[in-house]
C-alpha cells in the first residue's frame, strides 16, 4: 500500500473485508477510486461493486482477481477496469494513474 500512495500522492486505505470498506465508502469524504480483490470475506467484490456504482456511480471501481472468468462479470457489473492476477505493479499504477486524472485529485502538500 505505501507503493500506491507513493505513486498517487495520496492516502490509500486498507480493509480486511468489503463490509468494512462499504461502511467507509458510505462517509460523505470517502474514497474516489476504489480497488477491491473479487473474492473478500463478508461480501465479494462484485457486491461491493453492484452497491458502490447503485449510490456513488461517480467512483472508480477497479476489480482484480486470480480467476479470469471474474473478469466479463466484473465489466458487466459496471467495473472501471479490472487486472487479472499476478499483476506487474506498473499496470496498477498505470491504471491508478489515469483514474487520478480523471478524478482531477490535488496532490497533496
Amino acid at each position: 500500500m505505501d507503493v500506491l500512495a507513493y505513486s498517487v500522492n495520496r492516502e490509500v486505505m486498507s480493509f480486511n473485508n468489503s463490509t468494512d470498506a462499504w461502511h467507509y465508502i458510505q462517509h460523505p469524504e470517502s474514497a474516489d477510486i476504489i480497488l477491491s480483490e473479487v473474492d473478500m470475506p463478508h461480501m465479494d467484490g462484485l457486491e461491493l461493486l453492484n452497491r458502490v456504482k447503485k449510490e456513488y456511480p461517480q467512483k472508480i471501481c477497479i476489480l482484480m482477481s486470480g480467476k479470469p472468468g471474474y473478469e466479463s462479470a466484473a465489466r458487466q457489473s459496471g467495473a472501471d477496469a479490472f487486472l487479472a492476477k499476478p499483476f506487474d505493479i506498473n499496470d496498477l499504477f498505470e491504471i491508478v494513474q489515469a483514474f487520478v486524472v480523471e478524478v482531477n485529485w490535488k496532490p497533496l502538500k
